[in-house]
């Protein structure tokens, strides 16, 4: 059990930009593991970091984490056209994988947004909220322990798979879909399938 002293501490490494990247990121990364509303309120405090990569995984944790708390954070740095594009679409993948429908209009929005990387993403999660609504059950668990922008395919067979990843007439959802299922199955026919998308 970690402590609020080891947890502030934590947190105090993470935002402190004078502390190597190579650090913040361990502190970011044991924040995410740790969870639960401190450790939200941590990484949220960062999102005014020069490092845009540092800023784009403070957003990537905040989805990972599933923890509703994130949520205004995450619409803010969204919203925030000052924030690189690499940071707001991550901002924008993290509130679909959270899963809260309330989110749907913010979503909605930005999947408008001028920024292609924004608009897609947003697109993205927009769907994966309205397939969990639909599906009325969150997806299998990854066997890669993350919450990914889509649900695997249910297909297997990996030439069908490779079809729809590469046919860019098919939605960007269900091309996700069969990426991740590609990624999923594995193997050699399944890698080279990936490597050609």
């Amino acid at each position: 059990m970690v402590t609020e002293e080891e947890l502030e501490a934590i947190g105090r490494t993470l935002v402190d930009e004078a502390q190597p990247l190579p650090a913040r990121f361990r502190a970011l990364f044991t924040l995410r593991n740790l969870g639960g509303r401190t450790a939200v309120d941590w990484i949220s405090r960062a999102f005014g970091d020069s490092s845009a990569l540092l800023k784009h995984e403070l957003a990537y944790c905040l989805g990972q984490m599933q923890d509703e708390a994130a949520i205004p954070v995450l619409i803010r740095v969204l919203e925030d056209t000052g924030q690189e594009p690499m940071v707001r679409h991550e901002a924008g993948e993290a509130l679909g994988a959270i899963g809260n429908p309330d989110v749907l209009d913010i979503l909605k929005r930005y999947s408008e947004d001028p920024v292609v990387e924004v608009a897609e993403t947003c697109q993205l999660a927009v769907r994966r909220l309205e397939w969990l609504q639909e599906h009325k059950q969150e997806p299998s668990t990854s066997p890669y322990l993350s919450v990914d922008p889509a649900p695997p395919a249910e297909e297997t067979d990996v030439a069908k798979l490779r079809e729809t990843l590469l046919d860019e007439s098919c939605a960007l959802f269900d091309r996700y879909r069969a990426m991740f299922a590609l990624r999923n199955l594995g193997g050699k026919a399944a890698v080279l399938a990936l490597a050609e998308g």
